[in-house]
């Protein structure tokens, strides 16, 4: 053991109050001893060939090191980032219900005032979802379907947020037609997410988006009277001209690029 030890400190020398390092050191320490243990136990009693054999096999010590420091230092900041948020949402909470208590009591208008909480806890659920939809994004592109999910549900709860404002505070008529935007809105951006992270089906998507999209203006339109109903129901027919003007156009590129790809093959 004093061989390994040895080892060990002159590839890894001893740093004040680097308890990753000595963690290292004690785990690799055990990992031999037990590992020269195994190997006499079938049959090698030479403790100098058993001692360099051993130490043969962690000759890469200093490259385990920095993959184990780098390990665990991602551990320490995932954790550190988890208990701040946790504390962060218990702190932000305490203080919603704070302030909507005082706002309350001050304005004696509860009516009015629910809105706060209700708001803030959305807001509150938001700021989970984002970050949900970061990990998802950092992992490999068969999470990314989890992470539209996600964004797509943000867009809504932020809807249902702004919804629940202007109707707690005015009398804004037509008021239901937040909540047709905000769906468009929840189409386009999952759309842009999939156009951006580059997803095989991003022009399926954008294909099945345009009428849906072009449905809720056409339905936003008509209930404000900006258009009369009898003109905007144009944009459905409209939204699908522009899916075919989409289909033709991505049919001739993949036809150009399959031509650029022959013709390079017959130059070589």
């Amino acid at each position: 053991m004093e061989q390994y030890i040895s080892y060990i400190n002159q590839v890894l020398p001893d740093k004040h109050g680097d308890s990753t390092l000595y963690k290292f050191k004690k785990k690799t320490l055990d990992e031999m001893t037990e590992r020269a243990n195994d190997v006499a136990a079938h049959g090698l009693s030479n403790r100098k060939v058993l001692d360099d054999l051993i130490i043969s096999e962690y000759a890469d010590l200093a490259e385990q090191y920095q993959a184990y420091s780098k390990k665990e230092h991602e551990s320490q900041h995932l954790r550190r980032k988890v208990i701040g948020n946790i504390v962060g949402s218990l702190i932000y909470i305490i203080a919603a219900v704070v302030v909507f208590l005082g706002v309350s009591m001050v304005t004696h208008a509860w009516a009015k005032t629910w809105v706060i909480i209700v708001d803030c806890i959305l807001v509150w659920v938001i700021y989970l979802l984002s970050l949900g939809i970061n990990k998802l994004i950092s992992m490999k592109k068969i999470f990314h379907i989890f992470a539209r999910l996600l964004l797509f549900g943000a867009v809504v709860v932020a809807t249902v947020a702004v919804f629940l404002l202007v109707v707690a505070l005015t009398d804004l008529p037509h008021s239901w037609l937040i909540m047709i935007a905000g769906l468009a809105a929840a189409f386009l951006c999952d759309g842009i997410f999939a156009t951006v992270t580059k997803s095989r089906f991003a022009i399926f998507y954008w294909l099945l988006y345009i009428p849906v999209v072009a449905t809720f203006v056409f339905i936003i339109i008509g209930a404000l009277h900006i258009i009369s109903w009898g003109v905007a129901w144009l944009f459905i027919p409209l939204s699908l001209v522009l899916d075919l003007i989409i289909i033709v156009a991505a049919v001739a590129k993949n036809s150009k690029d399959k031509t650029e790809v022959y013709d390079s093959w017959n130059e070589n």
